[in-house]
């Protein structure tokens, strides 16, 4: 299970001053003890376990580390209680070239994409929880707020709100992509498949990772005239090549989702860049949606520098009345880091999902360090159209750089091209050869 919170914040900050000294001098012993107890960081047996002893050593306080530089580590003596804060902050510069001719001027500009605030902790061991809160766009918005279990046997069981585990593009964390943004096709899944209220189960051998859940709606569908509709995700992961610097990734994934027909309708579109404005595909409103049915394949392999991946998803509709319809959407990417450094020592079976690359040196004028640098090339495709329903067609190319200044700070800088639509109305007339042009510089820890 992943590192949780015990304590609060203000009150672990008391641990400091004693962690700089392997041991703490006899005459200052007590005085000190009575700080912690007066700051509730210890218990009364605690206390009183401790003045028993002739001399406190550090192995009796909690344990406040960096986590790696991933984060503030709080760890309770005895190990089994934990905190660890951490966040991320991604601030992109956009630009696009803009045809007069689309009928719609798509927003350039600058943005901060996420500004996120991480919260887990470990408590008895087994028990633990996760909260993240994004304070991007002047707002608060609920990312994960979850409680988790994980038996004897490896098993883990959350509930709350969280990530269904449809797609290694959306299970995967922004801070580790290859590219600024996912690609188009993820907007069908995300869909249907976005973060929401309910319970998941994990598990994972030595070389299959397994998840499923049932979940009810997402925090922002808003309210409805309706019921609220349900649904259910999974993925399988048969990983046969697991090593330092070789990895090979096959998955199988499904999920379903019922809306209710009172529900305000379901509507699917891209958007160039996360404030663009500018949809070149979109369903418009989907009346009478009675569910949706999503399956497909995944497959990731990383060879030393090489590093590829490929998605497809197809989406069934049922409605109430008429026709079903079928969507379907699809990436492939690759990417090549020209230091040497490997995806595959990112790789968590016990996630079913890379983590990010780090660098072998980190950039440092005086010593020659330059970090690590990624080459990455990705093609993506969504097809909106069937029956009466005439959402569009698109293909986009994505061309990128990342610059891995060391493992906290990253800059990337990605040219994506729209190369082809169907035509079927004057933004997809003419968005062909639309370029969008975006610079991040994300901090994580």
């Amino acid at each position: 299970m992943k590192s949780y919170v015990r304590y609060p914040f203000s009150k672990t900050l008391c641990f400091l001053p004693f962690l700089a000294f392997s041991a703490i001098v006899e005459g200052a012993d007590q005085e000190l003890l009575d700080i912690l107890l007066s700051n509730e960081a210890i218990t009364q047996g605690q206390y009183d376990q401790l003045m028993e002893k002739e001399s406190l050593n550090k192995s009796d306080l909690a344990k406040i580390d960096f986590a790696g530089g991933s984060g503030l580590q709080v760890i309770s003596p005895d190990g089994d209680f934990e905190v660890e804060i951490g966040g991320r902050l991604q601030l992109d510069m956009i630009d696009h070239s803009y045809d007069p001719r689309l009928g719609a001027d798509p927003i350039s500009g600058s943005q901060i994409r996420r500004g996120r605030i991480e919260i887990d902790g470990v408590f008895d061991q087994n028990w633990g929880y996760a909260a993240e809160f994004d304070y991007a766009k002047n707002k608060v918005a609920i990312k994960d707020l979850k409680l988790g279990y994980e038996s004897s046997g490896g098993a883990t069981y959350y509930i709350g709100h969280q990530k269904q585990p449809y797609s290694l593009s959306l299970e995967m964390s922004s801070n580790d992509l290859p590219f600024v943004e996912r690609s188009v096709d993820n907007f069908l899944v995300a869909a249907f498949t976005d973060r929401a209220i309910g319970g998941r189960f994990e598990n994972h051998g030595d070389n299959w990772f397994v998840a499923g859940g049932i979940y009810g709606d997402s925090l922002k569908s808003g309210s409805t005239n309706g019921d609220e509709g349900w649904g259910s995700a999974g993925r399988l992961i048969f990983s046969p090549l697991v090593e330092d610097n070789r990895v090979l990734h096959l998955g199988v994934r499904g999920a379903y989702r019922s809306i209710d027909v009172s529900t305000p309708t379901v509507t699917i579109k891209d958007q160039t860049t996360d404030f663009s404005n500018l949809n070149i595909v979109n369903t418009g409103a989907l009346p009478n949606l009675e569910s949706a049915t999503l399956f497909g394949p995944e497959l990731a392999a990383s060879w030393g520098p090489v590093y590829v991946t490929a998605e497809h998803s197809t989406a069934k509709l049922d409605r109430t009345g008429k026709d079903s319809a079928e969507f379907t959407g699809w990436n492939a990417a690759i990417s090549f880091n020209l230091t040497g450094e490997s995806h595959a020592s990112g790789y968590r079976l016990s996630s079913g999902e890379f983590k990010g690359i780090k660098p072998t040196k980190y950039f440092d004028i005086s010593n020659g360090g330059i970090g690590a640098w990624e080459l990455s090339a990705r093609y993506a495709s969504i097809d909106l159209n069937d029956g009466d329903i005439t959402g569009g067609k698109e293909d986009a190319l994505t061309l990128g750089v990342n610059w891995y200044i060391n493992q906290n700070v990253r800059v990337m800088a990605d040219w994506t091209r729209i190369l082809d639509t169907d035509k079927s109305n004057s933004i997809r007339l003419y968005a062909p050869d639309l370029d969008v042009f975006t610079i991040r510089t994300q901090w994580k820890y």
